[in-house]
This record gives structure tokens, C-alpha cells and sequence, in this order.
């Protein structure tokens, strides 16, 4: 069986083609991203997108990756969403091993009932029968 050259040239450009068009593709999608402005929230901005104080922003400045502009020690906080970003993340609440233990173990399973304790005052009077 002989193997056509047209289609077998066809074949060999297709994958050259797509190649060169995922190339294209991603210089696009780079050069958008080199053309974006550096931009640094304030501090009433961040607060505001965080939904929480300017105080608590101010106070967790450092670690929430600060940059401070203007001279002085009073110059204006300046930040930078990315390393926002980390440093909440960073703070994310992760479940402790104790906590899980107590939790599997308190679980119940399905279709079994508690049994009562069964605590009854010891000092019951004789002719009480509904207790």
C-alpha cells in the first residue's frame, strides 16, 4: 500500500503549524502580563477588599509583606496583592490532629442510638413511680 505524499506532507505541517500557533498564543498572553502596571494597594484599599479594619491592616503590615513610601517612619504603607495573597495564605487555619481524633471518635455511626446513662437520684421516694 503506498502512502500518499500529499496527505503525508499535510501531516508533517500540522503539528509545525499548531506549534507555531500555541507559540503565538503565548507571547500573546506573556505580553499582556508584561504590559500590566505594577500597582500597590493602600491601606484603605486592601482593608476595603479584605473586608476588615485599616487598624488590623496597619498592625499585620510586616507580615502581610509591606512597602513603606515617603520618608520617614511615617511614610504611607503600600502593598502588593500577590504577597497579600501568600500571606493569608500562610495564615490559613489548618485542622490539628487532636482535634480530628476527638472528632472521629465523638462521630457516630449510622443507625446505632446513645444509650442513656441511666442517672437516677439515689434519694427516690417509694410511691413515685413515673421517674
Amino acid at each position: 500500500m503506498a502512502a500518499d505524499p500529499a496527505a503525508n506532507a499535510r501531516t508533517q505541517e500540522t503539528p509545525a503549524a499548531t506549534a507555531e500557533e500555541i507559540a503565538r498564543r503565548v507571547a500573546e498572553l506573556v505580553d499582556d502580563r508584561i504590559r500590566e502596571p505594577f500597582r500597590l494597594l493602600d491601606t484603605k484599599t486592601l482593608a476595603s477588599m479584605l473586608a476588615i479594619s485599616e487598624e488590623w491592616v496597619r498592625e499585620h503590615a510586616a507580615e502581610l509583606g509591606a512597602v513603606r513610601v515617603g520618608d520617614g517612619p511615617k511614610g504611607a504603607l503600600r502593598f502588593d496583592a500577590a504577597r497579600v495573597r501568600a500571606a493569608l495564605e500562610h495564615r490559613r487555619l489548618k485542622r490539628s490532629k487532636d482535634r480530628d481524633r476527638s472528632k472521629d471518635r465523638d462521630r457516630r455511626r449510622p443507625g446505632r442510638r446513645r444509650r442513656s446513662v441511666g442517672l437516677v437520684p439515689t434519694a427516690v421516694p417509694a410511691d413515685v413511680k413515673d421517674w
